[in-house]
């Protein structure tokens, strides 16, 4: 089975740095024309773009905050002005601020939110849109087992990744009429520059498995061989829960 993503058009948000980053390299390696989008890194991305050119000549970065709605127009008209059409929105930008609920500032559960929810709902509409002119589409979304199970000083991050599971459910059964699929995915615990405080931490040759079989796994979404999984969550963890 040659599972292929070739000249497909990836748009990943939050892709300077931890999963974001391993899934562009991934994607580029496979030779799909892959859109770095960052908020803040610019050198950082600028850098990786250079990495990526040196074998796959289709991937530019852009920068936009996803969490704001004109910067996600801008980033659209620069997607389709460059590739004409998106195949696969990957929405994986996020943060997280720990605090518990009595003491966590407003100021944090909206950044939050924000970031890892509004955007999702941002960019799946203003992508979307443009989907529905093609009649075909992916939108993946990277939820988080923490949006099932919750965690202490963690309710925003839990409920923001909460949030994205309700919202794949319904807007898969929005856009399935258009041939468009729209999927999340709640990986295990990764050690990334998000969470790399916590007593998580996963050996470094753990951690790259697990990042591998990640991306292998959103590949094979992305590819034509999954033209028809609608409305699932996936929850890509060896853990028995």
């Amino acid at each position: 089975m040659n599972i292929s993503v070739k000249g497909k058009t990836i748009v990943i948000t939050g892709a300077s740095r931890g999963i974001g980053k391993f899934l562009a390299y991934k994607f580029a390696k496979e030779q799909a024309n892959v859109i770095v989008n960052f908020k803040n890194s610019t050198d950082a991305a600028n850098n990786f773009i250079k990495e990526l050119n040196s074998f796959n000549k289709n991937c530019i970065a852009i920068q936009a905050d996803v969490s704001d709605q004109t910067d996600v127009k801008k980033l659209r008209d620069k997607v389709i002005k460059r590739f004409g059409s998106i195949d696969t929105l990957i929405n994986n930008a996020g943060v997280s601020t720990a605090n518990p609920i009595p003491i966590m500032k407003i100021e944090e559960w909206e950044e939050v939110i924000d970031t890892n929810l509004k955007s999702v709902f941002l960019t799946s509409r203003i992508f979307g849109i443009e989907m529905i002119k093609k009649q075909r589409g992916k939108i993946i979304n990277i939820s988080s087992l923490l949006g099932q199970t919750g965690k202490e000083s963690l309710s925003n991050y839990s409920a923001s990744k909460a949030g994205v599971i309700g919202f794949t459910k319904s807007m898969a059964k929005e856009m399935a009429k258009f041939n468009i699929c729209v999927n999340a995915i709640c990986p295990g615990f990764i050690a990334t520059d998000l969470n790399k405080c916590t007593k998580e931490m996963k050996s470094s040759k753990e951690n790259i498995q697990k990042m591998e079989e990640l991306a292998n796994f959103i590949i094979y979404l992305s590819s034509d061989y999954c033209n028809h999984i609608n409305g699932q969550i996936f929850n890509v963890d060896s853990r028995i829960t």
